[in-house]
């Protein structure tokens, strides 16, 4: 989920904003808004009022109190499950009292007997082991787990922190295993969740995977392919989501950091390119254009082909979540990381069937890909036929216009002169609420507009339809001190309808000026309600993560007892491997790592 590379990768400046923050007492203050259909946003967004703030010091007390004895109170299905930590700097993964952790696979470890687990792990997802039977086995399933970029210093050896020198072949070699994603056995003993060697499962994808690819722009010129039907590698692979038919999709973000933006531009000297220096290798250079997409793996079949979906479009991804409309049909979700791009949503033309697993993997083969205008309310179908814009616009066929959606997506419509979609914060993450059907969106910041503490947006689709092409929205959180989390990320939903928040604050900001009070990333969860008919209302801090790390990818067993959870990036800005910043796990060198945190009733 890193907005960009750590500082061994890319060095800049620190912020000096010279702003006071806030005290830590109010990091319980009272949420924005609540979970629950059709409540109303407080604020237009996240530079309104908010509540809880103007509050005397007493009456702050009395509200930090307040929380305090809701947090306290017996365990129950309306009440709190877990006494809240407070923020802390501390390099370890910390939880509240009587949860624990279990590292299932760390950096190095082995998946296979050949190959190693990844680098820099991300989303997660649990697949029960007699899930394409229906089942729910809550303690013996395949875990996937994606492998989002390479730290130089850690993965290749690479020290040059101004990355002004060439890499070795076989330095790239390196990173390019470190990606991708990992599949492997997870099982549940004496309560204790551990790895198991599995020769029918386990496995690794990277950025050497042999890939198919669907929809308008496989085989097109556009996307440099020249009639071919594959392409190689995944990389980058950020969030992702599952499918109904029990697939995995995993997302490429930012794939313009390795063979640069597009193959125009590589010749000329692509600067993107030159952040990691895959380029240094010719003999493994791939065009651009064949990554920025959504990847759909099978966990249960290892000797399936991943296959890269045109029609979701190509940008730097960071989620996919999914519905099925009262039609049938499959309607995705995904997000733009970077400041001022877009939110979409894809809609299948085929129908979903639950009685034919094989039919179901060709439904993101043909649809309709849409980018949000918030300004009106409205889906604008990203349409190469029926929209004349794209064709004024230079846009040649469907094909161009989903191998170069952020530029479609841009275009601006005569009559409002706004662009079709809307410009927005840094989407990171999408989940649908699994009662109600709206959609909640992390838009992590914008520092280009000054949103330093970013905010999180709930979609309401018209008459509750995910094929709609209307809809209406709120804010329905923004972070900041009087929430008491910052730049929020992954979200996630527990059985019991509470929202889970995973933050992202950078490496390079964490413990210093505005960010200075939230300390070291953690997990939040804003609850659907609590004792005394409360309706959420407050947002609780459940983990705190080790030094200048990430926590991504939450993901519940469906017994709701275990929740896996990344560790990413621990000791990102460690410039000399004798003196990390951070050597959690095992108390020598940072190592990313996929935990198992058990402890819920």
């Amino acid at each position: 989920m890193a907005k960009k590379p750590g500082a061994q990768q890319i060095k800049k400046e620190k912020r000096d904003l010279h702003i006071e923050p806030a005290p830590a007492r109010m990091s319980r203050r009272r949420f924005l808004t609540y979970l629950g259909t059709g409540s109303v946003a407080l604020v237009a967004g996240s530079s309104g009022v908010l509540a809880g703030c103007g509050k005397s010091e007493e009456e702050g007390a009395a509200s930090e109190r307040s929380s305090k004895e809701a947090a306290q109170a017996p365990a129950s299905g309306e009440e709190l499950f877990f006494e809240p930590i407070d923020p802390t700097d501390a390099d370890e993964l910390v939880l509240p009292e009587g949860f624990k952790y279990d590292v299932i696979r760390k950096w190095g470890d082995p998946v296979t007997p050949d190959r190693d687990y990844g680098y820099n792990n991300d989303f997660v997802a649990y697949f029960p082991i007699d899930s394409l039977e229906g089942g729910e086995n809550s303690e013996d399933g395949l875990l996937w787990v994606n492998h989002e970029y390479p730290i130089a210093l850690f993965v290749s050896n690479y020290t040059n922190p101004d990355y002004d020198t060439k890499k070795t072949p076989e330095q790239i070699s390196k990173e390019k295993a470190s990606t991708g994603g990992s599949i492997f056995r997870v099982k549940k003993e004496g309560g204790v969740w551990k790895f198991a060697e599995s020769d029918e499962y386990n496995r690794r994808i990277d950025a050497t995977t042999p890939m198919e690819v669907t929809g308008p722009a496989a085989g097109s010129e556009e996307m440099y392919m020249r009639g071919k039907t594959e392409v190689i590698g995944t990389l980058d692979n950020c969030a992702g989501g599952v499918t109904p038919w029990n697939t995995v999709l995993t997302c490429e973000e930012n794939f313009q950091y390795y063979y640069g933006e597009s193959s125009e531009e590589v010749p000329k000297g692509d600067a993107l390119a030159e952040t990691y220096r895959w380029l240094d290798d010719p003999a493994g250079v791939q065009p651009p254009e064949h990554y920025g997409w959504v990847v759909e793996v099978d966990p249960f079949d290892k000797n399936s082909r991943p296959r890269k979906h045109t029609w979701l479009g190509r940008i730097r991804h960071e989620c996919v979540a999914m519905r099925i409309s009262d039609s049938g049909r499959i309607v995705a979700y995904t997000g733009h990381d970077e400041e001022d791009e877009r939110i979409y949503k894809f809609v299948s033309t085929g129908k979903y069937d639950a009685d034919n697993r094989e039919a179901n993997t060709q439904l993101f083969t043909d649809g309709m890909l849409y980018v949000a205008d918030f300004a009106t309310g409205r889906w604008v179908a990203l349409d190469y036929e029926n929209n004349p814009l794209f064709k004024d616009n230079g846009f040649k066929s469907q094909a161009d216009v989903l191998v170069r959606t952020p530029e479609a997506a841009a275009i601006e419509d005569p009559e409002t002169e706004l662009p079709i979609g809307t410009p927005m914060d840094r989407c990171e993450d999408i989940e649908v609420h699994p009662e109600t059907g709206q959609v909640y969106c992390a838009l992590t910041n914008n520092e280009l507009h000054g949103n330093f503490y970013g905010q999180i947006l709930r979609i309401t689709e018209a008459g509750n339809d995910p094929e709609a092409t209307e809809f209406s929205y709120e804010v329905f959180a923004a972070g900041g001190p009087q929430t008491g989390f910052a730049s929020p990320d992954n979200l996630a939903f527990d059985q019991a309808g509470n929202l889970w928040v995973v933050t992202d604050i950078s490496s390079d900001t964490l413990n210093d000026g505005i960010y200075k009070t939230f300390k070291n990333n953690g997990a939040f969860v804003m609850p659907s309600r609590l004792k005394g008919g409360a309706s959420g209302g407050d947002v609780f801090q459940f983990a705190s993560g080790p030094v200048q790390s990430e926590l991504t990818g939450p993901y519940f067993t469906p017994d709701g007892k275990t929740l896996f959870l990344s560790v990413q990036h621990p000791g990102e800005e460690s410039e000399d491997e004798e003196n990390p910043t951070s050597t959690w796990p095992d108390g020598d060198i940072p190592r990313p790592a996929v935990v198992a945190i058990t402890g819920f009733a």
